[in-house]
């Protein structure tokens, strides 16, 4: 019973409607030292998103993540949703880890790219 309580409360706790997709993303931070990272998302949400990586940003650091999109259409092209935020939380396992942002995507920061 005491775990069917524990996860009631974290799905109270999330105010955005999940959606387990496993997209590519860039990210990048600055913790004194630009850097540049790829990885993919677990799940993503309007305010955020859980990215798989071998690097994770340390928590509490800003982050812009760029999550790519293939044309539905099979086209060569492709979309980037970028969203600026906070790192919340990073899992650390073997061969990798895993870092949840807190932030918003922005419809105004879509982006096509032709990809060849």
């Amino acid at each position: 019973m005491h775990l069917l309580l524990m996860k009631e409360r974290k799905l109270l706790r999330r105010s955005a409607v999940r959606y387990k997709l496993q997209l590519p993303v860039i990210f990048y931070w600055n913790d004194g030292v630009e850097h540049t990272a790829g990885g993919f998302t677990c799940d993503v949400a309007l305010n955020g998103a859980l990215i798989q990586s071998a690097v994770c940003p340390p928590i509490g650091c800003d982050v812009r993540i760029e999550v790519l999109i293939p044309s539905p259409d099979l086209r060569k092209e492709q979309l980037r949703i970028q969203c600026s935020g906070k790192v919340t939380r990073a899992l650390s396992y073997s061969g990798g880890g895993s870092f949840g942002v807190r932030g918003y995507f922005d419809d105004d920061h879509i982006t096509r790219q032709i990809v060849v």
